[in-house]
This record gives structure tokens, C-alpha cells and sequence, in this order.
């Protein structure tokens, strides 16, 4: 699995996630915050190798749909 978004949002995260399963592309959201601190670290998510140029393009169309809301 490689790397295809990282946060520290999440609202966005999961968003994204949903978004990402509905298309049915695997996808694991890997929590890295502090538990104690909850600003510190970040929410990764991860997609299977063969899907990870469609993720992208995903992601890039959900982040411009909620930058125009």
C-alpha cells in the first residue's frame, strides 16, 4: 500500500476514505496522532499500489469541490 493523502483533519480524512471505498478502492486510514496531545501527528491515508493515480485524481476533485462550498 502507498501513501495518498495525509491530514490533520479528521473530518477530511474520513471524507476522503468514504469517498475512496464508494469508488471501491481499498483504502486504510492509519491514525499518527498523539493521543495525549491531539494536535500533534497526522492522519494518513493508504490505497492499494494499483489504484494510486486514481486516488489521486479523487482526492484532487474532492478537495476542489469543498474549497468552491
Amino acid at each position: 500500500m502507498k501513501l495518498v493523502y495525509s491530514t490533520q483533519d479528521r473530518i477530511v480524512a474520513n471524507i476522503i476514505k468514504n469517498e475512496l471505498e464508494s469508488q471501491e478502492i481499498e483504502s486504510v486510514l492509519m491514525d499518527k496522532k498523539d493521543s495525549a496531545i491531539n494536535s500533534f501527528g497526522y492522519l494518513e491515508i493508504y490505497v492499494v499500489d494499483d489504484k494510486l493515480e486514481i486516488a489521486k485524481g479523487l482526492i484532487d476533485e474532492i478537495l476542489a469541490r469543498d474549497e468552491e462550498e
